[in-house]
This record gives structure tokens, C-alpha cells and sequence, in this order.
């Protein structure tokens, strides 16, 4: 019995040279490790499962999105019945916000004009034609009165009546022109004129078109397009301030009402770092001051009014001052009308 005992553990320590020094506490580690490398067998043996998988997950993704896709023929007949009832003075909107550059494309550029596309808000509008897919809405038009609903295949057309449309007088953006307005900066008159328009990739800043106001000691005025921080596009007066001196611009002849309302802002990628200086704009009448309003990084499109009660009725020259610190990337831009 002696002997047969010894000649186990010789044979456990040969079979293992570390026998001796393994614990108890040591097997059920071991266990663990071994049930881990039979799991990771077993995956590896049927990984080439999953080649097929993914192709089915990807066929079925890409059959949704043809199923999904809203057809030409309900666009083009949506697009006949807009275009047989809008007036001039109506909205166009598309729903949700990610259609809306489909929703440009199939109406054309007649009906989806800038002034629709990129207004200041919708408060001027007295109607709005809402092109909506997938039951989705313009947020804007909420509170607004339900007039018509039409279904054209995936494309429902609701005609909007705004309850208390706002009755603009002058519209400042409308007067960028030489005929209508002068800017200057300092002592120097900036020249109005035509040359190869300004843009350039992501970061760039609004386009400046080929008619603009130009001057020599730095600066700029002209019309263009403004994206705000929830990328929502905005037609307006954009002049960057380049800092020092501020860009003086008269509006000749405006038309005052009881109020002067607008809206100002800087380009989405200009101030969502919120790093920029704050931008002011001063809007005068001769020596006298209507108000100032400042605009600071991660205020968005944001509006404005002063009450000109006192002056209604009235034709004067506006002036709009712009002034920042520093022009350090100051891509500022803004609307304002007589009502």
C-alpha cells in the first residue's frame, strides 16, 4: 500500500512538474481559464456565420430605403398644386428640416425663392403652404389656423393661416443697393461694385456676392445667406466688423412704423466655440440713438426691437453702426424692418 502511494505522486509530479506547488485554491482557476478558451473556440468556429448575416442586415437596410423613398410623382404633383394657389406674398416650408434641400430641388428655385427658404421668421407671412412627409410639421407654424390639407401619394400639403400676420413697412435688406443706401467706415466712403464673388469651404463664412460694398481699410456689406446654430438658413445684411473703426450704414429714406424689429447673428461656425468678442449694433437717426443691441457667441439667431412710436409716419436715414473689439473671425450678419 506504501509502495503504490509512493508511485502516484511520483507519477503526478513527472506528469506535472508543478504538482507540488499548486494549491488547492489554484483548480477552479484553472477550470475558469479552460471553459474560457472553449468559449473562444467556439466563436471563432462560427464567426464565418456572421459574413452572411451582416450581407442580410445590409440587403434589408437597403430594400427599406427604396421602400421609403418619397417618388417624383407625388413631389411633381405637390409641387402642381403649390404653384396653382401660392401668392407672392405666402410661405413655403418643408417638413421635417432634412427635406428640405429634396423639397428645393422638385419645386425650382420660382417657388422655393431665398425669400421663403431663408426669412428672418414666419410672423410676416399671412399664409404658408406646409410640404410634409412622414407626418411631420414646421414648428414655426404652431399655433397657426388649419386651412386645407391635401394628400398627393407620400407629399400632404397643409395650408397654414397665420392669425396675426405682422404688417412690415420697410424692409432694411431689400435696400442694399447704391440707389438706397451708403456705407462707409472712419472717414472713407466704402465703394459699391461688381466683382468675382467670395466663398470657400466649410469654415469660410457666408458667401459675399459680386455686388457689394468694398472698403479700402477693411470690411465689407452685401446681402447673403447666414446658417445660425441650428443650422436653419437666414437671408440678411451681412458686415463682418473688422474691428476698430465701425462699418456705418445709411439707409436712405426708410420709412418708419412703431417699431423697428430685426434679428442678428454670426455664422454657426464663427460662434459655437462661443471664443469670439461680442459684436454691437447701434441703429441712429441723425445724432439721435434708437438702441443698441449686442450679440455674443451662442446667442444664435436673435431678436431685436425698439420702439419708434415717436418717429411713425416719419421718412428719415437710418444709420446701422457695427463695431467689435476685434474682427477676429466676427462673421456677423442681420435683418431689421419697419412695422
Amino acid at each position: 500500500m506504501t509502495n503504490a502511494k509512493t508511485a502516484c505522486k511520483l507519477r503526478a509530479a513527472v506528469g506535472d512538474p508543478q504538482a507540488e506547488q499548486r494549491t488547492p485554491g489554484d483548480q477552479p482557476a484553472q477550470r475558469d481559464r479552460l471553459r474560457a478558451m472553449g468559449r473562444d473556440l467556439n466563436l471563432k468556429r462560427w464567426a464565418f456565420v456572421l459574413v452572411p448575416v451582416v450581407a442580410l442586415v445590409e440587403l434589408a437596410a437597403h430594400a427599406l430605403q427604396i421602400h421609403s423613398v418619397t417618388p417624383a410623382a407625388d413631389w411633381t404633383a405637390a409641387r402642381d398644386f403649390v404653384a396653382s394657389q401660392v401668392k407672392p406674398d405666402d410661405l413655403i416650408a418643408f417638413a421635417p428640416r432634412w427635406v428640405d434641400p429634396i423639397g428645393r430641388e422638385q419645386f425650382g428655385p420660382q417657388l422655393a425663392n431665398v425669400e421663403r427658404e431663408a426669412p428672418p421668421d414666419a410672423s410676416r407671412f399671412p399664409r404658408a403652404f406646409e410640404v410634409g412627409i412622414r407626418g411631420a410639421h414646421v414648428p414655426a407654424l404652431a399655433g397657426w389656423r388649419r386651412a386645407d390639407r391635401r394628400r398627393f401619394g407620400d407629399v400632404t400639403v397643409t395650408t397654414w393661416e397665420n392669425p396675426a400676420p405682422v404688417h412690415v413697412i420697410d424692409d432694411l435688406v431689400s435696400m442694399v443697393s447704391p440707389q438706397r443706401m451708403r456705407v462707409s467706415r472712419g472717414d472713407a466712403e466704402c465703394a459699391f461694385g461688381h466683382s468675382a464673388p467670395l466663398s470657400g469651404g466649410l469654415g469660410f463664412g457666408p458667401g459675399a456676392p459680386a455686388d457689394r460694398f468694398s472698403c479700402s481699410s477693411g470690411g465689407l456689406v452685401a446681402t447673403s445667406v447666414v446658417t445660425d446654430l441650428d443650422y436653419v438658413p437666414h437671408r440678411c445684411i451681412y458686415a463682418p466688423p473688422p474691428g476698430g473703426a465701425p462699418l456705418r450704414l445709411q439707409f436712405q429714406g426708410v420709412h418708419m412704423g412703431r417699431t423697428l424689429h430685426g434679428h442678428h447673428a454670426l455664422y454657426v461656425e464663427a460662434e459655437r466655440g462661443r471664443s469670439g468678442g461680442p459684436v454691437s449694433l447701434t441703429f441712429k437717426i441723425g445724432d439721435a440713438v434708437l438702441g443698441t443691441v449686442v450679440h455674443r457667441d451662442g446667442d444664435g439667431w436673435k431678436p431685436f426691437e425698439f420702439d419708434t412710436a415717436d418717429r411713425a409716419g416719419t421718412v428719415v436715414d437710418l444709420i446701422a453702426e457695427v463695431g467689435a473689439p476685434s474682427g477676429e473671425r466676427r462673421m456677423y450678419c442681420f435683418e431689421a424692418d419697419t412695422r
